[in-house]
C-alpha cells in the first residue's frame, strides 16, 4: 500500500517544485483542499456513528447530525473535485483515448478540460446567485438546528470556482507539454 502511495506522490512531486510559482501555489491549495475533503468525510463517518449509537443504544437522537453531516458532505465533495482533477482521477472513459497519438491526446485533453471549465464557470456563477439569494432571504434549514443555508450553498461557488481554476491550470500544463497520465488513486 505504501508503494502505491509513494508512486502517486512521485507523480505529483513535480508540481511542488515546478518553476512556475502559480503551479506550486495551485498544487499547495489543491492539496490542502483534498486533505480537508478527506477530513470532512472522516468527520461524517464519526458523526453518523455517534448518531446511530445515541439513537439506538441510548434512545437519544441528536438534532444536529443530519444537518452537519450534509453540510460536510457537500463541502467535501465540492472541495475534492479540484484535487481529483489535479490527480487525473475524475471519472474517465479512456478506452478510446489510449489508442490516440500524442497530438490527438492533447486535443482530447484540452477539449475535455474546456467542457469541464465551461460547466464549472456556469455552476460557479449560478451558485453565487444562490448564495446571494439565501443571504437576502435569510433562509435556514428546515430542521430544528436551523443552519443558515448560505453556509451550505457557499460550497458550490467555492468548489466549482476551484475546479474552474484547476481546469485552466491543467490546460496550461497540457499546452506546455505536461500531459499527465491518469492515476489509479488509492486512499
Amino acid at each position: 500500500m505504501s508503494d502505491v502511495n509513494a508512486s502517486s506522490n512521485d507523480k505529483q512531486a513535480w508540481r511542488a517544485s515546478h518553476p512556475s510559482a502559480w503551479v506550486r501555489f495551485n498544487h499547495a491549495v489543491v492539496t490542502l483542499c483534498g486533505r480537508l475533503a478527506s477530513a470532512l468525510f472522516v468527520t461524517i463517518a464519526v458523526m453518523i456513528t455517534y448518531e446511530v449509537v445515541a439513537r439506538y443504544l441510548f434512545l437519544s437522537p441528536t438534532i444536529w447530525v443530519e444537518d452537519l453531516s450534509l453540510l460536510c458532505q457537500i463541502w467535501a465533495s465540492c472541495l475534492g473535485a479540484s484535487w481529483l482533477l489535479q490527480h487525473q482521477a475524475l471519472i474517465r472513459i479512456d478506452m478510446l483515448i489510449n489508442h490516440f497519438g500524442p497530438r490527438l491526446r492533447v486535443v482530447a485533453e484540452i477539449w475535455s478540460l474546456l467542457v469541464i471549465a465551461l460547466f464549472s464557470a456556469w455552476v460557479t456563477w449560478y451558485g453565487s446567485e444562490l448564495v446571494i439569494e439565501s443571504i437576502a432571504m435569510n433562509s435556514a434549514s428546515a430542521s430544528m438546528l436551523g443552519l443558515p443555508m448560505w453556509i451550505t450553498k457557499s460550497a458550490i461557488p467555492v468548489g466549482f470556482g476551484l475546479l474552474f481554476i484547476q481546469c485552466l491550470t491543467e490546460a496550461a500544463l497540457v499546452l506546455t507539454g505536461h500531459l499527465q497520465a491518469a492515476e489509479e488513486v488509492n486512499i
